[in-house]
């Protein structure tokens, strides 16, 4: 046979036919049996024909027999299988040289390799792979989780208060981390104060705004904020308690605050939408129907703000559109109902940009959310909806986003919040009072601040220094003839705007605020109770005199001091707090042991306390008593007595440490100087 390179060696040699037939070739040379185990051995690679196949069955069935009669008839099938490969070997050899000269069929070929693989069965699915983890503990031994924290530098070295301080932005601060992290504070006083409304000839207008109780919002807005006092403050906010912590105790911003200070309604009920923004579908709908936004203007508006929301500038030439389409139509004595409706469009477009800019600032400082127009749909049921309870809510929010280290933006109505800090506390923030203010307006509108620097590290360390003397607990009581106080103010609970920002009203723990001695509080899980909605806290806010407010027993007794609080109050507050954010000096350690004495004002009459103390134990050992009534004829004189305590304590430090001696020798030399001047 000739080496043509198209031929077939036989024996097992070198075949270099069609690749189809060397695939079947390597097929066949893998079913063929190890002769050494006594398996019959076919030593011909041929091309595949159709008898291939019965030979394949035959050498299938002959392989089974094998297996099944074992080793006794071993020899007798070497024997057959050696006559039958001698009898293949002639045939091949007869055949050979017709084989050599044939060409394959690559189509068939083809069409058998498709059958096969139709016949065979659909691949299994692979499982997945289990991931083998290394075992590393001989080289790299486990990491052992560090032990829970419970307690910090500084305070708390109790956790159940404030289980979340970790992460807080006091921690980073006391480690001398984001010293130079300030807030940027969102304030939209300039575009309130520079807005031009109508005047006050259009009735029209006028009467809706004054009834809606939010007309007072345009004279509570500042040009300018102090971005470090705010920002100093803000550190200081406690989401858990809804309070400041300070070193004289919590204070927050109350109910009681937000009407005295802004004039809006306080009662009512809570704005309740669900989430913060409504969809641009229902939004378009609402802008159309009540504002008398052109649809294809809308769409526009709400791709340029990236959702439901309406510019401030867009807001302001709709008002004025709307105005000038209302005269128009005045003037030209068109339909009664096409001239109100003008109006109603010109009033909620005002409205709307006035919450918007005001209680309702948002980060962008932007927009407004067309959410609210839904409170504005009906213009004589405004001031029917608790506007002060959300708006102060909403600033809440903000708050506890400005108590974490990444925040670097503070939204919420800032204005409030400046003035709510220039009621309480007199030596902080420069500002000036307003020489022409009259009780009829908002108490806000009596301050007028000053641009403050932006960091607050002056601010940080004045906080940590403050005294009780510098702070106004109760600065209203001159203004309660124009806003008196309203019993709503002791609402103690949830207070929210919308489903998505709730956030807890807690009175009881700045009791010393509505004119009471501070007591240590409840915990605020009992007060702001966990799993309830908008739809149950709505329901706790309409009945909050059935469980949801501070009685009369919790409140206890009034104020002699405006700063006084039950003894151990202070020490409590320095156990499950931080009252001070940044670490004394080494030459100023800080005085756990003396922190009531601390905050107590260095000026006190010890004889006139002292006498007063006598006679209230005379009036009452005269009297008869019982053990209750001698029980608290005892804790008030103890309490009477604190400030002699403390200011004794404060005279002996000083006369030990020298300070005292060294101002009178200087002011002794002074004096002979001056005497000295004076006989030349």
């Amino acid at each position: 046979m000739t080496d043509d390179k198209v031929g077939r060696t036989r024996r097992g040699g070198a075949s270099k036919a069609h690749s189809s037939a060397r695939r079947q070739a390597a097929v066949n040379v893998d079913k063929i049996p190890s002769r050494a185990k006594g398996k019959a051995v076919s030593t011909t690679m041929d091309e595949p024909r159709p008898e291939d196949a019965e030979s394949q069955e035959e050498n299938e069935d002959v392989e089974e027999n094998i297996s099944e009669e074992g080793e006794e008839e071993g020899e007798e099938g070497e024997e057959g299988v050696d006559e039958e490969a001698e009898e293949a070997d002639e045939e091949a050899d007869e055949e050979g040289d017709d084989d050599g000269e044939e060409e394959i069929d690559e189509e068939a070929e083809e069409e058998m390799e498709e059958e096969e693989e139709a016949e065979q069965p659909p691949p299994e699915p692979k499982k997945p792979r289990k991931k083998v983890t290394r075992v590393t503990q001989g080289r790299n031994p486990p990491r052992v989780k560090p032990p829970p924290v419970t307690c910090y530098d500084g305070g708390p070295s109790d956790l159940s208060l404030l289980p979340g301080f970790g992460k807080h932005v006091v921690v980073p601060l006391w480690k001398g981390e984001l010293q130079s992290r300030y807030l940027r504070v969102m304030n939209n006083g300039k575009k309130i104060n520079n807005f031009k409304i109508c005047p006050k000839e259009y009735s029209w207008f006028w009467n809706v705004v004054n009834a809606s109780g939010l007309e007072t919002l345009r004279r509570t807005n500042y040009n300018h904020t102090d971005w470090g006092l705010l920002t100093a403050f803000a550190e200081r906010w406690h989401p858990e308690t809804g309070t400041f912590h300070l070193p004289i105790g919590e204070m927050t911003i109350t109910l009681d605050d937000v009407s005295s200070l802004l004039h809006i309604p306080i009662t009512g009920k809570m704005l309740d939408h669900n989430g913060t923004s409504c969809t641009k579908e229902d939004g378009e709908e609402m802008c159309v129907e009540y504002l008398n936004f052109p649809i294809s203007k809308c769409k526009k508006e709400f791709q340029k703000m990236k959702g439901a929301h309406i510019g401030f500038k867009a807001l302001k030439d709709l008002y004025l559109d709307n105005l000038k389409d209302a005269l128009k139509a005045e003037r030209l004595k068109k339909p009664a109902e096409d001239v109100e409706f003008l109006r109603e469009c010109t009033i909620r477009c005002y409205l709307l940009y006035l919450i918007g800019a005001t209680i309702f600032t948002n980060k962008s400082m932007q927009y407004v959310d067309v959410i609210f127009l839904t409170y504005l749909r009906d213009l004589s049921l405004v001031n029917t909806w608790n506007w002060g309870a959300s708006g102060l809510a909403y600033l809440y929010n903000y708050l506890d986003a400005a108590s974490r280290p990444r925040c670097g933006n503070h939204g919420g109505y800032n204005c409030l919040f400046q003035a709510w800090i220039m009621a309480h506390f007199k030596t902080f923030g420069g500002r000036f009072v307003d020489e022409r203010y009259t009780h009829d307006n908002p108490y806000a509108a009596r301050f007028l601040p000053l641009k403050g620097p932006k960091f607050p590290g002056q601010h940080r360390s004045a906080l940590d220094t403050m005294r009780m003397d510098e702070v106004v607990f109760c600065p209203y009581e001159e203004h309660r003839q124009t806003r008196p106080f309203q019993d709503i103010s002791w609402y103690t609970g949830w207070i929210m705007c919308g489903s998505a920002i709730i956030n807890p009203h807690l009175p009881e723990r700045v009791l010393r605020q509505f004119g009471h001695v501070q007591s240590i509080p409840r915990h605020p899980d009992v007060s702001a109770k966990a799993g309830m909605n908008r739809f149950t806290i709505a329901d706790a806010f309409a009945s909050y005199l059935t469980a949801n407010y501070v009685t009369e027993e919790m409140r206890g007794p009034k104020v002699v001091r405006a700063f006084d609080t039950v003894p151990g109050y202070i020490p409590w507050l320095y156990r499950v707090s931080h009252p001070k954010i940044l670490p004394p000096v080494e030459a100023d350690p800080p005085t756990h042991a003396n922190l009531e004495e601390d905050n107590v004002s260095g000026e006190c009459d010890v004889s006139e306390v002292t006498k007063k103390v006598r006679a209230d134990l005379r009036k009452a050992l005269d009297g008869q008593l019982n053990l209750a009534d001698a029980l608290v004829v005892i804790e008030k004189a103890y309490t009477d007595l604190d400030p002699v305590d403390a200011y004794l304590v404060r005279r002996k430090r000083r006369r030990d440490s020298g300070e005292g001696t060294k101002k009178r020798k200087k002011k002794k030399k002074t004096t002979t100087e001056d005497a000295g001047t004076s006989s030349l």
